[in-house]
This record gives structure tokens, sequence and C-alpha cells, in this order.
């Protein structure tokens, strides 16, 4: 789709070098034209407009995002009444897991990593998606939690808009295979993810939801040798569906 099939194509165009310089780090106005499309003339006032609004830095001829994203992602996050909520239930996850402890959220048919908690754990976190990314939802275990609230004609919707990209070679890239996967998570309440995503990284995650539908779901994640057999299936699992239930009883009541 091209920036003339939106409203205010200029607007798209601003969103897309934004994006670009988002995924590089730090540019210059021919990389980023390289990386969207867009010509240098095009990059260079979209990126002016931007550093004259305190959005955009730059140093020589490299061009940065400035902090002034971090504080409007700050407000985003904090006005998500589930965010809200869930915070102190995945610290509390987190410490009593003794390992990393992700809220993720759907939004757009992908899933946000929103908040995290690691209680201090390494590795693993370092391979993990930055909070504030999207993935696609059937590579996860947070994702498919999300998945198996849904019917499959939505589920559906979702993989004709964004795919089944195969991640690892263990990712599931089948839809009848992903709607095997989604049945037995609704039965049992619970996701796993064995290297679906990150080949050394397992997750055991339960759905967040709501009247409505699901809106999110928590997780823990760790290093094959950190995750697996009884304590993958059985006591992290048992306290991610506790955790999880808390929340949507937090949310009920409010």
């Amino acid at each position: 789709m091209s920036d003339t099939d939106y409203p205010v194509g200029s607007v798209a165009t601003t969103v897309r070098i934004i994006e670009a310089l988002n995924e590089l780090g730090e540019a210059s106005i021919t990389e980023i034209s390289e990386r969207t499309g867009v010509t240098n003339s095009s990059v260079y006032k979209h990126l002016d407009t931007l550093r004259s609004l305190g959005y955009v830095r730059k140093n020589g001829t490299r061009y940065f995002l400035s902090l002034r994203f971090l504080g409007i992602g700050n407000r985003v996050r904090e006005h998500r009444e589930l965010i809200q909520v869930a915070k102190p239930v995945v610290d509390s996850l987190s410490s009593t897991a003794g390992a990393v402890t992700n809220l993720v959220i759907f939004e757009h048919n992908y899933g946000v990593y929103a908040y995290r908690a690691t209680n201090g754990a390494t590795g693993t976190n370092s391979y993990l998606p930055v909070v504030g990314e999207r993935v696609h939802l059937h590579v996860t275990a947070g994702g498919k939690a999300i998945l198996s609230q849904m019917d499959w004609e939505a589920v559906t919707e979702i993989i004709d808009s964004v795919g089944l990209p195969k991640m690892t070679d263990k990712t599931i890239d089948s839809r009848a295979e992903l709607k095997r996967e989604l049945r037995s998570i609704r039965d049992r309440g619970l996701a796993f993810e064995r290297g679906e995503h990150l080949p050394s990284v397992q997750c055991v995650a339960a759905p967040i939801t709501t009247a409505e539908g699901p809106i999110g779901s928590i997780s823990v994640s760790g290093s094959i040798d950190q995750m697996s057999g009884k304590k993958l299936e059985e006591d992290l699992a048992g306290l991610v569906i506790s955790a999880a239930n808390e929340i949507e009883l937090e949310l009920f009541t409010d």
C-alpha cells in the first residue's frame, strides 16, 4: 500500500521515517531513504521538521530519535488500565518465579510487550523483544494464549492480515496445526512456547480475558536450561494461571 492510499500521505511518510530510524538506531538521510524508498530531499524535510519539534536529534550527518518519544510512550503505558492493574501482579510473579515475566497486550493483530519484570534475571532477557515491540501472535506463548480465546474466524482474519511467518524450525506455520494447538491451549488454559520464536527460549503463558474477549496475556520466560519438565509444565504453569486470574478479577471488580 502506498502513502497515497492514506487520507494524509505525508503523515504516513513521516511515520515510515520514524519507524525506519527506530529500527536502525541511528542513520544518515541516505540510509533512511534506502530503507523507506522515500527520496533524500523528502527524508531531509521530514527529519528537519521532526528535529524542530524535538522528536529527532542530529549529530553531524547522523539522526537519532529523541527521548521525547519515551515520554509519550510512558504516558500511553500508564493510561492503559490493564497495565496499571497488571504491573504489581507481574512484579510479584517475577519475584516468585525468579524469572522474566511479561505482560503482552493484543493490539492491531499483534502482541505488544507492554510491561516486563526481570527480578534480576539475566541472559534470556537480553534476547527477548524490548518493551514496546510487537510480535506475531503465533510464535510466542503469550500470543498463542490470546489467539486461543478467539473463534477460528477471527484467528483466520489475523492470519490473512499478517501471515504466519516461520521464525525458527519449531514455529507453527500451518493453519491446520495452529488450529489444533489453539484448541489444546483453550482446553488447558495454558500456552507453551518451546523455541518457536527464539531457539533458546521456553515460555508458559495464560490469557487475560474480559467479557469482550482476550485483551492480553501474562507469561514467564527463560532458557531451555532454566525452564523445562515439571518446572515449566506444572510449577510455573500454576503460578501463571493464578496471576492471570488475579488480573481478571481486579479488572472485573473495577
